[in-house]
């Protein structure tokens, strides 16, 4: 009975975290002009454990994180570009999660993988509880996301 109850318990957990997650992070870095400042820039997001792989566009200059989703911190990345030398623009995002709280009292994004989120210009009937996808921009704070978009699932 007990074995049972570990299996389901397990199961619970790992739907869980495969259903709420960042599942992609675009960095906008303003200060430079090479593809040699790209490659440090690069290189200090290589170095973070969260970040999978790292995709460069050097036009936009932006940066596509590639996550394993595991404790990522977005302050981390923003001291990345710090570090670099370079000035963090935006922090597109796009995650799966559940919504807790309420109009009153304000919504957050809840994942497993980081720090609850303030939701900013929520609109549709979205309440506590509803499993969502979003896309946004996270601001300055780090914790708030401007939702652009915001499905059901």
């Amino acid at each position: 009975m007990s074995k049972l109850i570990i299996a389901i318990l397990i199961t619970m957990f790992s739907a869980a975290i495969s259903n709420a997650q960042i599942t992609k992070l675009v960095i906008g870095v303003d200060g430079f002009t090479c593809s040699l400042c790209a490659k440090g820039i690069e290189e200090q997001f290589k170095s973070l454990d969260f970040v999978k792989s790292v995709k460069t566009d050097l036009k936009k200059t932006e940066f596509a994180l590639t996550l394993n989703n595991s404790g990522i911190k977005l302050s981390k990345i923003r001291d990345a570009v710090n570090d670099g030398g370079f000035s963090l623009r935006e922090v597109k995002i796009e995650a799966k999660g559940y919504i807790k709280g309420s109009q009153s009292s304000g919504f957050f994004l809840v994942t497993p993988d980081t720090p609850e989120f303030s939701l900013k210009n929520l609109k549709g009937n979205i309440k506590d509880g509803d499993k969502v996808f979003i896309k946004g921009t996270v601001n300055s704070a780090i914790n708030n996301i401007d939702i652009v978009s915001i499905k059901k699932l």
